[in-house]
């Protein structure tokens, strides 16, 4: 079983993951992040919100969302 850090990565890394990831799954492990919460996810969320145009606009509304969720946890 993965450490919540370990999950916490994970997401992450499927967030940002390259063009074989579905825009949904990137999608949902931005909010899977928001309900995760913590410094490293709020972060994460940042990053992707604030960057480039190259980001699926889905994935930055996602991240957005998630971000509220985020920041009461």
């Amino acid at each position: 079983m993965a450490t919540p850090f370990e999950s916490i990565q994970q997401l992450i890394k499927t967030m940002n993951g390259s063009s074989s990831i579905s825009t949904e799954m990137k999608a949902a492990a931005a909010e899977g992040l928001g309900y995760a919460g913590g410094a490293d996810a709020r972060a994460a969320l940042i990053r992707v919100i604030n960057g480039s145009s190259s980001i699926a606009v889905e994935v930055k509304t996602a991240a957005a969302k998630a971000l509220g969720h985020a920041a009461s946890r």
